[in-house]
């Protein structure tokens, strides 16, 4: 697990170095990369929304990719392939898809909301169903993440259902300060490699997602959350909120962990936002169950702990016991909990903050000599 995770994070620094900030935009990615969920880039044109995707594509090793800029007079051969000409002649449109959006593991539509009803219905059925109907078959797709791009919101109410297709949804602002642009503007303009990403690597952290653990305190405070925004007249859907779950555990996997913890909650500032005059309430209402930062350096350092304790158990209970493995993992895990001290050590203010993390920092130390005892 961490060897897969430290790659990819490898490769999220690589292309952050590319761009001036755009970090929050390439998290948002990759989260919806490894949590099989898709994306909605809005912004002006200008800000590297397409730049910023095409580092993604161009990372990719082995994974089918489709590009496409959508237009008014896009027809649906341009998405989901020429029909065939002698199933025509049966009255059956059966296309060919080989190379076009149903072969596709992650796809990239520019100006997505300028769609038409010809493109609509099949574009929804591979977003939400993962499904393709091609002649009188229905296929399913392999598409794991789809990222539309927009210069603006959808007006046209029936682009309502394609805009709520888009769980993480972020806005794409220019510049904010005057250092910023002028750090864009002298910036080398040879890019730093990025480490690819292959096909393999995104489906073992996809399963892996599925493993995080999410503790009962955080459901509840994710369904006290849920309340408050409609309570403020933000209509979030039950799937939406369920749909959540999976970012929660993806930002939980890039931070190293396998339990979330409270402040994963952030990540749903992307998330839970409908309109968007929407999202000062749900920031609002997000941050007040945010922890203090020493009060989240312990829940982490509490969640590798019992990280810790559930890799023990697997080792002690292995029918042989990997002495090297064991080794190599106690030292890897050893020197993880040395930057977690150091988050920890630097927050420490009273006697009572030191002896609980003292206590903990024993435990743990413990943990990792059992086996070999």
């Amino acid at each position: 697990m961490q060897q897969l995770v430290k790659q990819l994070l490898a490769t999220e620094q690589a292309m952050n170095a590319n761009f001036i900030e755009r970090q929050a935009e390439i998290r948002a990615i990759m989260l919806a990369l490894i949590a099989k969920k898709n994306i909605l880039l809005i912004g002006p044109p200008g800000v590297a929304k397409s730049s910023v995707i095409q580092q993604f594509i161009d990372a990719f090793s082995d994974v089918n990719t489709f590009t496409r800029l959508i237009s008014p007079t896009t027809q649906p051969d341009e998405l989901f392939g020429s029909a065939k000409f002698d199933r025509l002649k049966e009255g059956v449109i059966e296309r060919n898809i080989d190379g076009q959006l149903p072969t596709a593991h992650f796809a990239f539509l520019d100006e997505i909301f300028k769609s038409t009803s010809d493109l609509l219905n099949g574009l929804l059925k591979i977003m939400n169903e993962h499904q393709f109907e091609n002649g009188t078959a229905v296929l399913k797709t392999p598409l794991f993440t789809l990222i539309g791009a927009s210069n603006e919101f959808p007006e046209e109410d029936d682009l309502a259902a394609l805009y709520d297709r888009f769980l993480i949804r972020r806005e794409v602002a220019s510049l904010k300060t005057p250092d910023a642009l002028l750090s864009m503007l002298s910036s080398s303009t040879t890019a730093v490699d990025v480490p690819p990403i292959s096909l393999a690597q995104l489906r073992s952290l996809q399963q892996l997602v599925t493993t995080v653990t999410i503790p009962a305190a955080i459901l509840e405070q994710l369904v006290a959350i849920h309340f408050r925004l409609k309570e403020q007249g933000i209509p979030v859907s039950d799937r939406r909120t369920k749909q959540c779950l999976v970012l929660l555990q993806a930002q939980a996997l890039l931070s190293g962990r396998m339990q979330v913890v409270t402040n994963d909650l952030l990540v749903l500032e992307d998330a839970l936002w409908i309109e968007a005059d929407d999202r000062v309430i749900v920031n609002e209402i997000i941050h007040e169950y945010v922890l203090t930062p020493l009060d989240h350096a312990f829940e982490k350092a509490e969640a590798f702990y019992g990280d810790v304790m559930e890799s023990v158990k697997r080792f002690k209970t292995a029918p042989d016991f990997a002495y090297k493995a064991y080794t190599e993992y106690a030292s890897e895990a050893y020197n993880d909990w040395q930057a977690v001290k150091v988050e920890i050590e630097e927050l420490l203010d009273t006697t009572e903050q030191r002896q609980r993390f003292e206590a903990l920092e024993e435990e743990v130390e413990q943990a990792l000599t059992k086996v070999l005892l």
